[in-house]
């Protein structure tokens, strides 16, 4: 195949369809003092992760869609925007937070890049972690180890122009990924195992088309699962939200294994 098509096609991947940052951030209520915070991934907005938002809220959780830029941004910029709205989603919920009375519990997800910025967020915010409101946290293709797509066009003008935070996701012992420290908190980890075919080439094993499977999985986790859904499609798909929704109810992404767990 043509590598200009190969490259289109990987950009069409990471760019995808969903609206510009321009979208105002998606917020929907619910009825429990449960509550979800949603990041969504690089090149996306907020409203790309409007279908998980709206089965949230089916199940009577307080949501808030984070909106952060992403492309053709320095990997600051990117963190420093993206923690100023995980902070207004807590202070929405809980405006004199730490000083009131705590109640229910505040869990995140974050795909792909936001999985990431949520366990940036919450490595600078210990007082938070240490909270009765720290819920749990999934990371859903999420590149914990870096990207073999951004390996493959490390240093090439095609990635720059996207900027320094899709530069940032490499492999390498350095990068933005592995320099982060392991969570403290209890988190799930969900990696999808359908790839692009036009990127396969750049992988040597299982992956879902932008994230391996073990880039994905993290020492401390406390479940994994692995869905046959591709990396895009894990944002929108109904039963990884329900897997979701399993986990932050019960620790567990299956109902089943968890009482097979209690029965242990």
């Amino acid at each position: 195949m043509n590598w200009r098509i190969i490259i289109i096609l990987t950009l069409l991947s990471l760019a995808g369809c969903s609206r510009p940052n321009t979208e105002e951030p998606v917020e929907v209520g619910g009825t429990q003092q449960q509550h979800i915070i949603v990041v969504h991934g690089l090149a996306r907005s907020a409203w790309s992760m409007k279908t998980m938002a709206s089965i949230f809220k089916e199940q009577h959780y307080q949501v808030c869609v984070v909106d952060y830029p992403t492309i053709r941004q320095t990997l600051q910029h990117t963190l420093d925007s993206s923690a100023n709205e995980l902070t207004r989603c807590i202070n929405d919920w809980y405006p004199d937070y730490p000083e009131e009375e705590q109640q229910g519990k505040i869990h995140f997800v974050g795909h792909s890049l936001g999985g990431l910025v949520i366990r940036d967020y919450l490595d600078k915010h210990t007082d938070f972690v240490d909270s009765e409101l720290m819920g749990r946290v999934v990371l859903l293709g999420t590149p914990n180890h870096g990207s073999d797509v951004a390996d493959f066009f490390s240093g090439s003008w095609l990635i720059s122009l996207v900027g320094g935070t899709a530069e940032s996701l490499t492999t390498d012992d350095a990068s933005f990924p592995n320099s982060l420290p392991e969570p403290n908190y209890a988190f799930g980890v969900i990696a999808g195992t359908r790839t692009y075919p036009a990127l396969s080439g750049m992988f040597e094993a299982t992956n879902d088309g932008l994230v391996s499977v073990s880039s994905a999985q993290l020492q401390g986790m406390t479940d994994f699962i692995e869905v046959n859904v591709k990396h895009d499609r894990l944002r929108r798909d109904p039963h990884v939200a329900g897997l979701i929704l399993n986990y932050f109810r019960t620790g567990t992404f299956t109902p089943d294994r968890f009482s097979e767990q209690k029965t242990q």
